[in-house]
């Protein structure tokens, strides 16, 4: 308000930038959730950790966000480096860091120690903006059910699905049935394909992305008058359906 922007204006914008970061953690949760099976392997300990990331956002004319980028591992620091007349570095306090940055680490402790003591906190993901985003927890769709067949493959790999626990996610889901005339050989030659366009190529197995793709690609071919969210929706919901009864 002091720099004449009308406060109902300027919270719309805050609206957009949280709905940002929303869709951002909503998409790579479930990547992190699967992720985490390979510190689970190594017997770490998974429930004493937490990541902090920083989102850039740009502001235009409008006061419109677009994200610029995010920053695995941001700098935490509430100084700022400058140099004098002489070309000699020094550090001054950088009021405006502190208080972001001492904001951000309080969220952070807030949302692990779940302390309910602090009104001024306010959540990111709430009920209201996870309705309107409910199509974005198709990703945990997905991760659900690949998490079901990693624990049937052979690998040792924690996070990555070999050829035993995809056989198995075609059987136990009863991919031959729910996509009329598809064959174990195509099915084979689609599993090949989807690696060979991976970053784990060599190590000829699936990642939780390389079956995303999968799902999508059958789930398309089931479902090719629907949207794709449609179609896998739908599809995923196939795979449950057939992998409840199977293991009755």
């Amino acid at each position: 308000e002091s720099s004449g922007i009308n406060a109902e204006y300027g919270g719309k914008s805050w609206n957009s930038i949280r709905d940002i970061v929303f869709k951002t953690l909503i998409c790579i949760a479930p990547l992190t959730k699967v992720e985490q099976l390979n510190m689970d392997n190594l017997k770490a300990n998974t429930t004493q950790h937490f990541h902090l990331l920083g989102f850039d956002v740009l502001l235009d004319e409008d006061l419109n966000p677009f994200l610029l980028e995010i920053n695995g591992f941001p700098s935490m620091r509430t100084d700022s480096e400058v140099y004098d007349s002489l070309m000699k570095k020094t550090t001054i306090p950088s009021p405006v860091d502190e208080k972001v940055k001492k904001t951000a680490l309080k969220g952070a402790l807030h949302i692990l120690f779940k302390n309910q003591a602090d009104e001024t906190y306010c959540p990111v993901v709430t009920p209201e903006i996870s309705r309107e985003r409910i199509q974005y927890l198709i990703f945990e769709d997905c991760r659900k059910l690949f998490t079901l067949f990693l624990k049937k493959s052979t690998l040792r790999k924690g996070s990555m699905l070999g050829s035993s626990g995809f056989r198995s996610f075609v059987r136990s889901c009863k991919i031959l049935h729910i996509i009329p005339g598809i064959t174990n050989a195509d099915l084979d030659l689609l599993y090949i394909k989807i690696i060979q366009q991976s970053d784990q190529s060599s190590l000829k197995c699936l990642s939780f992305l390389s079956f995303y793709s999968l799902l999508l690609t059958l789930a398309v071919r089931r479902f090719p008058e629907d949207s794709k969210y449609e179609a896998l929706k739908q599809f995923i919901d196939k795979c449950f359906d057939n992998y409840t009864v199977s293991n009755k």
